[in-house]
């Protein structure tokens, strides 16, 4: 029973063509991705994707170890180097380019001193050109007192409780990084809201005729008289759903990271995520952000999911259950730019699609007496919320009333 409503989602033409749609969507956006990586080579020319990743990474895997005191002032002194070379004292843009080409290896070491010694909230591009070998070699203490620095300064309201726990998340993570190339991670950690987004609203699609179908055919009266109508054949559509689903997401998101980490390489996985964010207060590697990621879209598409099944199964309207994922999910980002209540915005469904800003930003949440991460908190939460509203939907379509 619970393969033939799965084989009757599949069979139906407008979900082929959404198949076909889900297909376009991973080329494209595995596309996109694969162009984030950018390279000059020893002529100034520009390329982009596969060949520039390649590139790219012999680079970067030059300066591959932790980053110590020595790394980072070594890391001034190439700099400086460079920008007193012929090609960069020149008025030539094209000249500028083949200056620009041998910073590449150090780019992301170059970035962390630029971070580390630009004003907060600020990114210096020359910062790095003012600071001395002594003051490299203070990149990891910088980005404690520059955080101690803002929190005192006023400019964002935190508790206390709150500047306690940034300021101890700083402290906690483990110096020093240990770096290599980390391209391919980065330019798929950055498109991976954009993909799940996509792949949510064309999953809700799917999900949202399963149970109003019967209703829209006029086969509900043989359905709900039959021997397993009101129990087994309702959790046949519920399992049918969530199967759905979870094999969509699951399958979908491995072929768009195994797509954009063969092309551009997988290297850096054990990297600290502060390489490409350096402000984070998620001690977590590029791998375990991704994790993170991932199974924050996977909760809120399937919130979404569930949601367009209930509003399926009630409202009888298959149409009406298309537009709640597009609600739930685009709606909500838009609701919290024009209302003025940050807090509650933060709890949004649509937040569950953002852990990556998360990850970014600094997005916390006091529940009593302790400070938490808002998406360590709200991916629990909202799968509790799933686990609860399950139950709901097969209670909802099992008392429909045959009309």
């Amino acid at each position: 029973m619970l393969q033939f409503e799965i084989k009757k989602v599949f069979s139906k033409f407008k979900n082929k063509m959404a198949m076909i749609l889900l297909l376009i969507i991973l080329i494209v956006t595995s596309i996109l991705t694969m162009n984030r990586v950018e390279y000059i080579d020893t002529d100034g020319e520009r390329s982009s994707g596969i060949a520039a990743a390649r590139k790219l990474r012999v680079e970067q895997n030059k300066w591959a170890g932790y980053l110590t005191e020595d790394v980072f002032a070594e890391a001034v002194k190439e700099n400086e180097q460079i920008n007193n070379s012929k090609e960069a004292l020149s008025d030539d843009i094209a000249a500028q380019d083949k200056a620009y080409a041998k910073k590449q290896g150090i780019s992301d070491i170059c970035n962390l001193i630029i971070c580390a010694f630009s004003e907060w909230r600020d990114y210096n591009y020359y910062a790095i050109d003012n600071v001395s070998l002594e003051e490299a070699k203070q990149v990891y203490e910088k980005r404690i007192s520059s955080l101690k620095e803002y929190l005192d300064s006023g400019e964002e309201t935190f508790t206390d409780e709150q500047k306690n726990f940034l300021i101890q998340r700083y402290e906690n993570l483990k110096t020093p990084f240990y770096y290599e190339y980390i391209g391919g991670w980065s330019a798929l950690l950055q498109n991976m809201s954009t993909f799940i987004l996509m792949l949510a609203l064309v999953i809700g699609f799917f999900v949202s005729g399963i149970f109003s179908d019967e209703f829209q055919i006029k086969a509900d009266s043989i359905f709900f008289s039959s021997k397993l109508g009101r129990n087994k054949a309702v959790v046949s559509k519920v399992s049918a759903g969530f199967l759905i689903t979870t094999v969509l997401y699951v399958v979908f998101v491995l072929l768009y990271t195994a797509i954009v980490l063969l092309m551009l390489g997988a290297d850096g996985a054990n990297c600290p995520i502060q390489l490409d964010l350096w402000r984070s207060t998620y001690n977590v590697t590029f791998f375990q952000a991704y994790l993170l990621i991932v199974a924050g879209g996977y909760v809120g598409t399937l919130f979404a999911a569930i949601i367009s099944m209930i509003v399926s199964a009630a409202s009888r309207s298959t149409a009406t259950a298309v537009i709640v994922p597009f609600m739930i999910l685009c709606a909500f980002p838009f609701l919290s730019r024009i209302i003025t209540l940050p807090g509650i915005c933060s709890f949004f469904p649509d937040q569950l699609l953002e852990v990556y800003l998360s990850v970014k930003e600094f997005e916390l949440v006091e529940l009593g007496d302790k400070v938490m991460s808002v998406a360590t908190v709200i991916i629990p939460a909202y799968m509790a919320i799933c686990l609860f509203l399950l139950p709901v939907l097969y209670y909802i379509y099992k008392k429909s009333e045959i009309k």
